[in-house]
């Protein structure tokens, strides 16, 4: 047995389904512990989101809420589409 052998069982160990158990177990305990706050505040967060343009239009400087909720989804999906697609063509895709 010789070692791509050995790292390829334990890569099919880790990626199969203990570790989707492991996530979706995980979510759910969250959800459970944290009070459902993702379902149960989800109206609060919309509202700071989509209001927060008409209280801020006087204020000089500041970035809206979402203004910096664009910014930072902007910067994590574009350097995914980049360093997806880099690994990609390093992997032969």
């Amino acid at each position: 047995m010789n070692v791509l052998e050995i790292l390829t069982g334990i890569d099919q160990l880790i990626w199969g389904p203990p570790l989707l158990f492991l996530l979706v177990g995980t979510g759910i305990f969250l959800t459970w512990k944290l009070g459902m706050v993702q379902l149960f505040r989800l109206p609060l967060a919309l509202r700071y989101v989509l209001n927060s343009r008409k209280t801020e239009i006087g204020v000089q400087g500041d970035v809206s809420s979402f203004g910096a909720l664009s910014t930072a989804l902007s910067s994590t999906i574009g350097t995914g589409n980049i360093v997806g697609v880099a690994t990609a063509i390093k992997t032969g895709g």
